[in-house]
């Protein structure tokens, strides 16, 4: 293969990765204002486009691979979520008994990609009755807070519901490194600790 068309086709990825980057600010932009208009969108637009442009960002590693089925079983799994949770989370405040005390808790993640560790943040703490309170980049670890939590089998709940996002999320869009981790760690609850490798 030739310099050029190897220097063409490396300016061609990095032109989808950026396209992909926009996309996603817009779709963060128009969640953080919780509503959809051409207005949000177009902002969304110009703003993204701005920060690609004047600040500097880490370049997005994507992993080349994308499963619409496996995408299509995640999003249909967050919104069914969603509507759950958030049945759930207004019975708090109806019902006589008190709330049970919140828990932070630490998941620790097969995936070392930034963008899924993002993802799985982001969806994670879109599910009402949690917040990613931290995370450690380094290491792979997430920590959220989780409401009504205050047992261990709750603890481990949540625990599987993290873990579940993020195999959705690989089985999606994950790296074949990602796959393999998957494989290798099936479970990540099967230690005693409930979560770490």
């Amino acid at each position: 293969m030739s310099k050029g068309r190897s220097r063409r086709m490396t300016k061609g990825r990095s032109f989808v990765q950026q396209l992909v980057l926009v996309f996603f600010l817009v779709v963060l932009w128009v969640m953080l204002w919780d509503s959809v208009s051409i207005m949000h969108i177009l902002t969304g637009v110009v703003l993204a486009l701005v920060v690609t442009r004047v600040f500097y960002l880490p370049p997005v590693v994507l992993s080349g691979r994308f499963n619409i089925i496996h995408a299509l079983n995640y999003g249909l799994w967050f919104l069914y979520s969603l509507i759950q949770a958030s049945v759930e989370v207004a019975w708090f405040a109806f019902r006589s008994r008190a709330v049970g005390s919140g828990s932070v808790i630490a998941c620790d993640l097969r995936t070392s990609s930034d963008l899924l560790m993002t993802l799985v943040a982001d969806t994670a703490s879109l599910i009402p009755g949690s917040i990613i309170i931290d995370s450690d980049r380094a290491l792979g670890i997430l920590y959220l807070h989780v409401l009504d939590c205050d047992s261990e089998e709750k603890i481990i709940s949540a625990k599987k519901q993290v873990y579940h996002i993020e195999e959705l999320l690989i089985r999606a869009l994950g790296s074949h490194r990602d796959l393999a981790a998957l494989k290798a760690y099936p479970d990540p609850m099967a230690d005693e600790d409930g979560g770490a490798r």
